[in-house]
């Protein structure tokens, strides 16, 4: 139970997942609002949280050097593309060799219906 204060009747803080959720700015607001302060029940929480910033920290990093071999990749293929641009393009998700049974398979089957035929 709160007091009013933050505080409940014992003298702990509320927890941070006590707190209302902070207002969405995804509406187009011209100014983020600000968020009320957060108070921590325990050192536990926030040894939590700081593991949860340290998380999110990695992933940042992770994802910003995706995007600087991604962007790399763009730029290689924009100056040397790897195909004919007057040409017809073909891409195939599978092995090439897998690809190449498969229609040598087709190949042989269509020679085998045609020779049916021609006799």
């Amino acid at each position: 139970m709160s007091n009013g204060s933050g505080q409940d009747p014992a003298g702990d803080t509320t927890r941070a997942s006590e707190q209302p959720p902070p207002a969405s700015n995804h509406g187009g607001d011209p100014k983020p609002k600000r968020r009320e302060p957060v108070h921590l029940k325990s050192p536990q929480s926030l040894e939590r949280l700081r593991e949860r910033v340290k998380q999110a920290a990695h992933e940042l990093e992770r994802l910003r050097k995706e995007n600087a071999a991604l962007a790399e990749r763009i730029e290689q293929l924009e100056t040397h593309p790897d195909i004919d641009l007057d040409g017809t393009v073909f891409a195939f998700d599978a092995d090439p060799d897998v690809l190449r049974e498969k229609v040598e398979g087709f190949i042989k089957t269509i020679d085998a219906y045609l020779a049916r035929e021609n006799q």
